[in-house]
């Protein structure tokens, strides 16, 4: 079962906690499908996964989400949190989001990886929803 990483939703986190970005015959790798991860995939030090993970709010509010696993910023986490069965990104790349279409949060917002496969947690702070910065002397900003 292979899915875009756009199409992930609860359900599927409940049932595979870890998916892997599959990797092709030339080693290239689609960033947009994910498939089910194994123990083994997981433990490959070669596999790109994300990872269920808890995500809590400055007021303590609980989610559900993923994050990448592996570095612990927002740039490369890409952490993805759902609200009331919504997906929630926040990471934007060179793009700034506009603020009024941005669902209002309690940040920081921390999300930490649940512990499977041997992978240990890996927690990530959430500082606001992250975008490139054009000014070179800041690389990433936050509203």
């Amino acid at each position: 079962m292979s899915k875009h990483l756009w199409d992930i939703t609860l359900q599927d986190l409940s049932e595979h906690a870890v998916w892997q970005f599959p990797m092709w015959k030339d080693d290239s790798c689609d960033e947009t499908i994910v498939i089910p991860a194994t123990k083994n995939d997981a433990l490959n030090p070669n596999s790109q996964l994300i990872v269920k993970a808890k995500f809590i709010d400055a007021v303590g509010s609980e989610f559900v989400g993923y994050i990448n696993y592996g570095l612990t910023e927002v740039e490369y986490s890409q952490p993805c949190m759902f609200v009331k069965g919504e997906a929630i990104n926040f990471w934007f790349g060179i793009s700034k989001p506009n603020e009024a279409d941005l669902t209002k949060l309690n940040f920081p917002v921390v999300a930490t990886s649940v512990p499977i496969y041997g992978l240990v947690s890996q927690s990530v702070i959430i500082k606001g929803y992250g975008y490139i910065n054009k000014d070179p002397s800041s690389r990433v900003m936050y509203c």
